[in-house]
């Protein structure tokens, strides 16, 4: 018997998130998550703290802040959905390095990390296509903070330290695998 999916499962499987995967390894990742909601100003990850799950957010926006030693909270990005968060985190079993709170209410999915392990004991080509999603996102990011970095540096006269800082950072970025 086939199930009806809700509205709001429609809309997550049309939407951007896992679209580099086929659509039966996306229905295969969309049948473990978890479906939840969120209200405006709701911390979906704290930094410092462990985070076991990646967040799928559908609906709404999330802040990303980072607290200084001094106290001051510093806001490093905002994103709107649709948008994988957690994706370091998840992977690494590291404390996020900033604190992700929601600035809308919110319309999301988690996957914790037995679902994880069970998808991919279960069905490793599902796995493997979240994975490949992960490694998209994370690219772009990567990509998006190079060329801002970039830019702010290219304010600056070639040899001003910080102009020769990036440059070097980034030369041992991509020549040295264990930086």
């Amino acid at each position: 018997m086939a199930t009806t999916l809700t509205d709001e499962a429609e809309q997550f499987l049309a939407s951007p998130l896992l679209s580099g995967a086929d659509d039966r390894s996306r229905r295969a990742v969309f049948r473990r998550l978890i479906e939840g909601r969120a209200p405006a100003r709701t911390p979906l990850l704290t930094q410092g703290r462990p985070n076991d799950r990646l967040w799928f957010i559908l609906g709404g926006s999330v802040v990303i802040e980072r607290k200084q030693p001094d106290g001051r909270v510093d806001t490093l990005a905002t994103l709107t959905g649709p948008a994988i968060l957690g994706t370091t985190t998840f992977f690494r079993s590291s404390a996020p390095s900033a604190t992700i709170r929601a600035s809308t209410d919110l319309t999301l999915w988690t996957l914790d990390r037995a679902a994880h392990e069970q998808l991919s004991l279960e069905d490793p080509r599902a796995a493997e296509g979240l994975a490949l999603e992960v490694v998209r996102v994370l690219s772009e990011r990567f990509d998006l903070l190079d060329v801002r970095l970039g830019e702010l540096m290219a304010g600056h006269d070639d040899d001003h330290p910080r102009s020769n800082e990036w440059a070097d950072f980034r030369s041992r970025l991509f020549a040295e695998p264990a930086l």
